[in-house]
């Protein structure tokens, strides 16, 4: 059987619903100030002067172009296997994380790495959705870079919360498991294999 070079596209769960609690709002929000923009031009006693209905469209434009961004970054986010890394893929940010880096790879409990006492109301009403759900949890010895800079792109609950290492809720989380499992041991058996040691002809041959 052909052996597998790259993984499937896991979409990230997390980075999907971070967006969906964005882009609906943000559309709403641009469809309001649009509605006000055209009810200052159109009507005889509008709401807002002229000069204040130019910053409404600029408002309008921006909260539109969020919310259509937004829809369309839901399902860009995703985490790939590659022979020697792994890559976390959004808009903004494309991360590869060597296999060097990654001391274990695990299923656990959403409800077991997120307790719901002790989060605080934002962080619960976040995660409340995905208790009940498996996450794989990849424990590092190290970022590739700063965490400060990370979680610029990437929302806090894709990192672990006690330890270095991310959080990966997909869709099928047996089919990732199963997929890092393997990658990460036909990189460690290449890496365990050493070079043969010359024998005496092939000494003698080099002189």
């Amino acid at each position: 059987m052909k052996t597998k070079r790259i993984g499937a596209r896991h979409t990230l769960l997390l980075y999907r619903y971070a967006w969906d609690r964005l882009w609906k709002p943000a559309i709403l929000l641009g469809l309001i100030c649009g509605a006000l923009w055209w009810q200052a031009g159109s009507v005889t006693t509008p709401i807002l002067s002229a000069a204040d209905s130019a910053w409404v469209l600029v408002a309008a434009i921006i909260a539109l172009g969020v919310g259509v961004f937004g829809l369309a970054a839901r399902n860009m986010g995703y985490v790939q296997l590659y022979p020697s890394y792994f890559q976390i893929v959004t808009p903004f940010l494309r991360l590869k994380v060597s296999y060097r880096r990654v001391r274990s790879a695990r299923p656990v409990a959403m409800t077991q790495l997120f307790p719901l006492q002790s989060q605080n109301w934002g962080r619960r009403r976040f995660l409340r959705p995905f208790y009940g759900m498996t996450a794989i949890a990849v424990e590092l010895r190290g970022y590739p870079l700063s965490p400060a800079v990370l979680r610029l792109f990437l929302p806090r609950q894709l990192f672990l919360p006690q330890t270095t290492g991310f959080v990966f809720l997909v869709p099928d989380w047996m089919a990732f498991s199963t997929e890092i499992d393997t990658f990460l041991g036909r990189w460690r058996d290449r890496k365990s294999v050493r070079p043969r040691e010359p024998g005496l002809l092939e000494s003698l041959r080099k002189r």
